[in-house]
């Protein structure tokens, strides 16, 4: 899984859009919304509800909602320490 996916899942969640979230990642919507498939792949079950607008998640994106905070931060925490490790 690339980190970038979960990123993305995160500014999608605070937009409810597809299009602004990915103007706010810096890509095109298609790319952005190939990186979401991505990680519902990953996560093998759907994320997002897309027949609606805003945008919905489903339960298991709301159980994802939850978690990706802080599996970002544990993410950015231990890298940060690796390469501290790295450097010493």
């Amino acid at each position: 899984m690339d980190t970038k996916w979960l990123e993305d899942f995160v500014s999608l969640v605070e937009t409810r859009s597809f299009s602004r979230a990915a103007l706010l990642r810096h890509v095109t919507q298609p790319a952005f919304s190939r990186r979401i498939q991505s990680l519902e792949a990953w996560a093998g079950t759907a994320l997002v509800d897309r027949s609606c607008y805003p945008t919905r998640l489903t339960p298991a994106g709301e159980s994802l909602r939850e978690q990706a905070p802080e599996l970002l931060q544990a993410l950015q925490s231990t890298r940060a320490l690796m390469r501290g490790q790295a450097a010493a």
